[in-house]
């Protein structure tokens, strides 16, 4: 009787400890969960307000290295009444896209907020106001509107407009808006943000 008593015994201390065990383990992988989670947030103004440095200083290497050579870079523009993209594989500051409009450089004192984005205005050709936002509330969808669009009157493929669906799932778009403005777009890929949407036709009304 006094075997089977420390039997049981020792058996409830031994679940106890594995339990304890399990318990400690799942929280220091909760721990380790909200930590990267942490570092992956904190990473997403850092990467927005490096790109937006590089750009106004026009410093190629520096906003490059926040181009995936995968992904690449799409660049908006506007040639005529419709906004159309074009694919490259870096900014090069000497020669634009398109190449009658040179990029610009200007001032800026804002610091990022995150809040709904400033709305421009052609019939004042006013922004509703300044200053240097992100809006992670809402997914940016700039890029496949345009290749919705294209395929419809132009020779682009369903391909083409899947590949560009896929790659804008998840993005934020950003306006930094002054005296100039500013205007991309980040996603997520392979753990770290990158650039991969550079907005060059809204803020203008040329057309």
């Amino acid at each position: 009787m006094k075997k089977l008593l420390w039997t049981l015994l020792i058996s409830s201390i031994f679940a106890v400890s594995c339990n304890s065990s399990s318990k400690k383990n799942e929280d220091n992988k909760d721990a380790a969960d909200s930590i990267a989670t942490f570092e992956q947030t904190q990473q997403l103004p850092e990467v927005i307000t490096r790109f937006a440095r590089a750009y106004i200083s026009q410093d190629n290497d520096k906003v490059n290295a926040l181009i995936h050579p995968d992904l690449g870079l799409y660049i908006i523009y506007r040639p005529g009444a419709s906004d159309v993209y074009a694919h490259v594989s870096r900014i090069d500051f000497s020669n634009p896209v398109p190449n009658h409009f040179p990029y610009t450089t200007f001032q800026n004192d804002y610091t990022l907020t995150f809040e709904k984005l400033p709305v421009f205005d052609c019939g004042s050709e006013k922004w509703d106001k300044l200053g240097f936002f992100a809006d992670t509330t809402a997914t940016a969808n700039q890029l496949t509107t345009i290749a919705i669009f294209r395929q419809e009157f132009e020779n682009v493929s369903a391909a083409e407009v899947a590949q560009i669906k896929e790659l804008e799932k998840d993005t934020y778009r950003i306006i930094l808006t002054v005296n100039e403005n500013l205007v991309f777009h980040v996603k997520k890929y392979e753990g770290a943000w990158y650039v991969i949407v550079l907005d060059r036709a809204y803020g203008w009304c040329d057309a």
